[in-house]
Parts: C-alpha cells; structure tokens; sequence
C-alpha cells in the first residue's frame, strides 16, 4: 500500500495541474517563517437551492471539507439562511515551499509559484481501486513546462 502512495501523488499532481488552468484555486500570501497558517474561516447564508457540492465548488472547497465543517447540516438541503461554515484557514504541509505539495490527508494539493510570495491551494478527490474514471470531452488549455 506505501508503495502506491508516491504514485498516487504523481498522478494527483497531474490531474491537478492539467485542471488548473480552467479550476481557480484559493490564493493566500505566505506566512512570515516560523508560522503554517494562511486564511481565515468564513461563514455565508446558505440559499434555498444552495448544496454543500455548489457551495464548495463556488469556494474551492471539497465536498468532505464541507460535511466536517458543518455537523448536523444536511448537506444537499442546508436550508435558506442557514449558517455554513467555509473552511477556508488552512496549516500549510511542512517541508519547503516550493512547487506542488500534496497533502492527502486533507485531500488538498499546494502550489507554491517560483518567485512568488503566495501559495494556491486546490481541493482534491481521490478514486478507488477497481472504479473506472468517468470518459468525457477534455483538453488542455495550458501546459506549464518543469512546474516545480
């Protein structure tokens, strides 16, 4: 099973980046060093259509982020002017800041920009073993040579 995860990574890190271009990410100034956290939470009224699926992809954030952030609140009809909590305060991963870090424990990829003072930050979704990806129409739309 260990021997799977760098591949796993690999391949995260691929999709994340082919979808990058057409996905945008949560962007934060890094922190002075010595200090992980970027963000703060933030709370919206949810509307009478509004799912916890919209509402992360609205955000950039992941569907499982939502269900934690929110116990107790149904996730497909949270209700008109119901509170929802958007975990959008992150710890960045240790090690250095540099290129893409993949944190999947949180199902959430890193990017740091070469000489920029900022990371972005994209929620992730891993498969399973044995369930096929879904076909559909795709294209590239930006290919980024050596990104980390």
């Amino acid at each position: 099973m260990l021997s799977r995860i760098p591949a796993v990574a690999r391949c995260l890190s691929l999709a994340a980046l082919c979808a990058a271009s057409s996905v945008h990410a949560l962007e934060f100034p890094l922190p002075p060093p010595g200090e992980d956290i970027v963000g703060q939470v933030q709370v919206i009224k949810a509307k009478y259509e509004d799912t916890f699926a919209d509402i992360g992809t609205q955000y950039d954030l992941g569907y499982l982020e939502m269900i934690a952030a929110n116990p107790g609140v149904d996730p497909w009809l949270p209700g008109a002017g119901k509170d929802i909590v958007l975990p959008t305060r992150f710890i960045l991963p240790p090690g250095p800041r540099e290129g893409i870090v993949i944190n999947l424990a949180e199902y959430r990829m890193y990017y740091y920009p070469k000489g920029q003072n900022v990371v972005h930050t994209y929620p992730l979704g891993v498969g399973r073993e044995g369930w096929g990806s879904p076909i559909g129409v795709t294209k590239v739309t930006a290919k980024t040579p050596n990104p980390t």
